[in-house]
């Protein structure tokens, strides 16, 4: 045993932090993107979230800085408060920012979506922590600090910000009326997690950080069936089937659009001499919403103020 804390301890270390945390961000991922039976995301786009992840620290440490700044630097509440809200924040721009993708197209997508992101930002998070605690303490508190963030992992960001993408995952299919709309159970378990881990004893933490741990993953396992129940009716529906077709006609008509544009001369531009009038109150028409999406085309159904598709507002 000593030898092996020596080996540890020593210059191979640093080689096993780094080690941990590629072990357990693979398996996070692989995770995850398994449960994607039905329609399977494209590798460059899961790659892609997963950077955006590790790149959504920055904006995260910013707007957590401003957050210290506006609780006058409580710790407490920075770690329950500001933390949570500011990263949770951070990390579901860049989901929002993926579901502009045609690949995105449901709660599953967003669940998957929003633990890469979060996969990303936990692997950035542990070998910042690590390097701190390495330093500051010595190698093998590094490794220590690093061993017990990578086996929580699994319910930690990557299960925060994929609560999240759900909530934007309903809303492209308008299933949702706003992407933020559940946020606050990201919000939520990650300041539940920070509270136990601050508790005033040992006891109370390990008693509190397993609750948590417990409840993160009947949770999950939860949101998951939900998730693929809707995922696989529309399946059964044969939604997958004719995305392909859908995909091609956008493209073909996108392209049709951009040739016509190019092959339209340019009209010179001839101001109105006519003076405005203003339009009366009465001869107002109300506006109601069109029976399909002017952004691909999706038939609309009955109370839907989104396109089912791709998100768009019909009213």
């Amino acid at each position: 045993m000593s030898s092996l804390g020596d080996f540890l301890g020593g210059q191979y270390g640093w080689l096993a932090i780094f080690g941990l945390i590629v072990a357990f961000t693979l398996l996070t991922i692989l995770y995850y993107t398994k449960k994607d039976k039905y329609d399977p995301e494209p590798p460059g786009r899961l790659i892609l979230a997963f950077v955006l992840g590790v790149v959504s620290v920055i904006p995260a440490l910013l707007l957590s800085i401003l957050g210290a700044i506006i609780v006058s630097f409580n710790g407490l509440l920075m770690t329950i408060l500001v933390a949570p809200i500011m990263e949770e924040t951070a990390k579901l721009w860049f989901v929002i920012y993926l579901s502009k993708s045609d690949a995105f197209d449901g709660p599953l997508d967003g669940l998957i979506y929003g633990a890469m992101v979060g996969a990303g930002f936990a692997a950035a998070e542990n070998l910042l922590y690590a390097t701190t605690a390495a330093v500051g303490q010595g190698i093998t508190a590094g490794l220590t600090l690093t061993a017990i963030r990578s086996v929580t992992q699994v319910v930690g960001h990557p299960l925060y910000t994929g609560l999240a993408g759900i909530g934007v995952g309903e809303w492209k299919v308008g299933l949702e009326s706003n992407k933020y709309n559940k946020i606050w159970r990201s919000m939520l378990f990650h300041g539940l997690w920070n509270l136990s881990a601050n508790l005033a004893t040992t006891v109370m933490v390990l008693v509190g950080l397993g609750t948590v741990i417990v409840v993160n993953v009947l949770f999950l396992r939860r949101e998951l069936n939900r998730a693929l129940k809707l995922d696989k009716e529309a399946y059964d529906r044969g939604y997958y089937t004719d995305k392909e077709e859908r995909l091609r006609n956008k493209e073909a008509m996108m392209s049709e659009q951009v040739q016509q544009w190019r092959a339209a001369p340019p009209q010179p531009f001839q101001p109105s001499v006519v003076a405005q009038q203003p339009v009366p109150e009465s001869a107002t028409v109300p506006v109601s919403p069109p029976n399909f999406c002017k952004q691909c085309g999706t038939k609309r159904r009955e109370g839907d103020l989104f396109c089912r598709n791709c998100g768009f507002k019909l009213l």
